[in-house]
């Protein structure tokens, strides 16, 4: 098993969407265009010596999820007007990363979030069997950015190692 990171609290600064607002394909393509076009990765991007542009999935217990689109910030980062803030807690994380030259923001969440899986399982971390019945559940993909391009991609997910089998229930 590869070590945990103990992550350090930070912000998610953006805004959440649900599965009503993926298209047909389950992907937040038009979510992600409407963001750009509003401008707020500008905003965001001011607020951090790394731009990024990343989601966050939150999984719950129930099979549903928010889907959460912005950017990885310092703890000490606020909100402009029409964003969210989500505090992201203190942790331990699996974190790997990978070369990348743009945002995988057209594959379905499934694929996306699976891809990023792989890649933590392939960097040796323990994964939760219920992600949803975790304290911390999130899952976060964060694209960085050198001059305003994609450089590299990080996969991110919280992991409690004392509850990577999750609950049954039924018990």
């Amino acid at each position: 098993m590869t070590e945990l990171i103990m992550q350090q609290p930070a912000k998610f600064v953006g805004k959440v969407y649900t599965a009503v607002d993926s298209d047909e394909m389950g992907t937040f393509w038009a979510c992600w265009t409407a963001f750009e076009q509003a401008g707020w990765f500008a905003q965001l991007d001011a607020q951090t010596q790394t731009p990024n542009r990343s989601s966050m999935v939150i999984f719950s217990p129930y099979g549903q999820f928010q889907y959460w689109i912005g950017s990885v910030l310092p703890d000490t980062a606020t909100a402009p007007a029409g964003l969210e803030c989500f505090q992201m807690p203190a942790g331990t994380v699996g974190v790997a990363t990978a070369p990348a030259s743009g945002v995988l923001n057209q594959l379905p969440v499934q694929t996306s979030f699976g891809k990023g899986l792989e890649q933590l399982e392939k960097a040796g971390f323990p994964l939760p069997q219920h992600i949803g019945q975790t304290d911390h559940p999130y899952y976060i993909e964060r694209y960085d950015l050198e001059a305003g391009q994609v450089t590299q991609v990080e996969y991110r997910l919280y992991i409690d190692l004392d509850q990577l089998e999750g609950y049954d229930e039924f018990d």
